[in-house]
């Protein structure tokens, strides 16, 4: 099947067209996102500024608040393990042995 343009100088100039339109029109577009991410970052930052006040200006304050957040977290879940192992019931045990088991897979017990 032929191509309907065999005119290489006309493909060329139409190829060079839409490359020099889409490269101005996503520059356009960049500078337009661009403008946008720092208006809505400006205004996110005031807002927090403005919500925070002083906690935000004080230094270390954000660390120390995360430190006591992995501390809690880290005791409750010690907490929870230590009451798991030792509410363990010891038929569980005695249950996870190979013979028994093999004699419930048998359909024994």
């Amino acid at each position: 099947m032929t191509h309907p343009l065999t005119d290489n100088p006309l493909r060329a100039r139409l190829r060079a067209g839409l490359n020099a339109a889409s490269a101005h029109d996503s520059q356009h577009l960049e500078e337009r996102v661009m403008a946008q991410w720092q208006q809505r970052h400006a205004s996110a930052q005031a807002g927090l500024a403005a919500a925070g006040g002083a906690a935000l200006r004080a230094p270390g304050t954000g660390r120390r608040a995360l430190r006591l957040a992995t501390g809690v977290v880290l005791v409750a879940a010690l907490l929870v393990t230590a009451s798991t192992w030792r509410s363990r019931d010891a038929g569980v045990d005695e249950l996870m042995q190979l013979d028994v088991l093999s004699e419930m897979a048998l359909g024994e017990m």
